[in-house]
């Protein structure tokens, strides 16, 4: 196909000018000579038949059809640079990079064991585990587990991985020293434990007990893993969940306080529009997606299938209702 597109060299000394205001500048940039850069210029306005900038004593601003040009031509070129640098750090025996949440990886990716194989072969993954912020996309990373959504990134693939629902649990070391909780307001008297979502605790005592954690003795944890270690170590009462929590419920490490339960978190998966374009990173997100729904199918079954948890105090005549 024909493309009636100007030079790309004189798009490019164009681009610069424009961001640079100024000739010398661009040619640097550029590696060229100031006759060379001012040459490209007379070429484009040449091409369009009109005049791209003002030229005020020495200097050069954009026109209005400069500036209209110039967003385009910026965009343009900004995917020009990021699809050559993706192409650059693909190649045989190359590797991909997973960020994730530490929590997650830890509790939930590594045990299911099938994450290395979600990329192709010859293909190494690079795993690294940290708390996921900023306003962009990390720029080290091909693929992105959080548990934000993330509206504000842009031009990225988003997938929902799955929702987290906690209830209140804790070691069975920790009612040795605590009066047994029998209604939830009595959780206010134990100390209570918090993951990076910091206001789960808050949610679940104002719609469950009418009240808050104000007051409590509240412990925060910017890693939910930590969290879940300090519960089973009869720290205090912990927000658990089947997903985050599956083996220490199911060893009986954490027991049950009460059945309610409150939405803490979605997980989602994240992959620029660019690098999901590319084989290798789509075919590893996509394998990474669904081995994530089915884990959370079966555990969503699982639960479905459970009888209602009862606490280690509860008798068969007053087990049948914790809420």
């Amino acid at each position: 196909m024909h493309r009636n597109m100007p030079p790309l060299n004189a798009i490019r000394a164009f681009e610069a000018v424009a961001r640079h205001e100024h000739l010398g500048r661009a040619a640097d940039e550029l590696n060229v000579t100031h006759s060379a850069v001012s040459q490209q210029l007379k070429h484009l306005e040449e091409w369009f038949e009109q005049e791209l900038f003002s030229r005020v004593k020495g200097r050069l601003y954009l026109n209005s059809a400069g500036q209209e040009l110039l967003s385009g031509y910026t965009q343009a070129l900004d995917l020009m640079q990021d699809t050559t640098e993706l192409l650059l750090r693909r190649g045989p025996g190359d590797h991909l990079t997973l960020h994730s949440d530490p929590a997650f990886f830890s509790k939930v990716l590594m045990p299911l064991g099938d994450v290395a194989r979600s990329a192709d072969s010859g293909v190494t993954l690079d795993v690294k585990t940290a708390t996921i912020s900023g306003s962009a996309f990390p720029e080290t990373a091909d693929i992105v587990i959080t548990h934000s959504k993330h509206d504000n990134w842009r031009n990225v693939h988003r997938e929902h991985l799955l929702d987290v629902h906690g209830f209140p649990a804790c070691a069975p070391s920790l009612l040795e020293r605590y009066d047994r909780p029998n209604r939830p307001l009595d959780l206010r008297r134990l100390p209570l434990l918090h993951g990076a979502d910091r206001d789960s605790w808050n949610s679940w005592l104002v719609e469950y007990a009418g009240s808050t954690s104000a007051g409590c003795a509240n412990t925060y944890y910017d890693d939910f893993s930590m969290t879940i270690n300090a519960a089973v170590r009869g720290r205090g009462a912990i927000l658990a969940d089947p997903v985050l929590c599956e083996y220490e419920l199911e060893t009986g490490q954490l027991v049950p306080l009460f059945n309610n339960t409150i939405l803490e978190v979605s997980y989602y998966a994240f992959c620029t529009n660019l690098k999901y374009s590319t084989r290798a990173v789509r075919r590893a997100f996509d394998n990474i997606v669904k081995m994530l729904r089915t884990h959370d199918a079966t555990i969503r079954a699982k639960e479905q299938n459970r009888e209602p948890a009862h606490r280690p105090w509860d008798t068969a005549s007053t087990a049948p209702r914790l809420d």
